[in-house]
């Protein structure tokens, strides 16, 4: 899968992002205590960009990497936003833990859905494992 980085978004995705991380946060408060119970890990609010990385068809994560926009975050897992469909279950994220710090995660897709309106997607990944180097 090609991906698209945060520099080639059109003007018009750029300016709904936060309308879509809005969006989703309102709808998440609405359904947030039916969810909570059911959740091994509380989930906190984080509205900063991640590293997405999916396999190019060799299997190699590191050829095809991107900046995107993350809603939530656990122990467990995030919620990220992207303007395209993602096909592949098994992914990497890295999550900054520091000024130039990243760790990376193994994680799968569990679930996705079409902000049509806005022509985005947002993604919640289980992570799997640390990567390691």
């Amino acid at each position: 899968m090609s991906l698209i980085s945060l520099e080639q978004y059109s003007e018009k995705q750029n300016r709904a992002i936060n309308r879509v991380l809005d969006t989703l946060d309102r709808l998440d408060a609405r359904t947030s205590a039916h969810y909570s119970e059911k959740r091994a890990h509380e989930r906190k609010n984080f509205r900063g960009l991640v590293w997405l990385s999916i396999p190019d068809g060799t299997q190699e994560f590191d050829q095809a990497m991107t900046k995107v926009w993350s809603r939530s975050i656990s122990q467990s897992g995030l919620s990220f936003i992207y303007p395209m469909r993602i096909y592949e279950t098994q992914i990497r994220v890295g999550v900054p833990v520091g000024a130039d710090q990243v760790t990376w995660f193994r994680a799968e897709i569990v679930r996705q859905k079409e902000v049509e309106e806005e022509h985005f997607w947002e993604y919640g990944v289980r992570f799997l494992g640390k990567v390691i180097a």
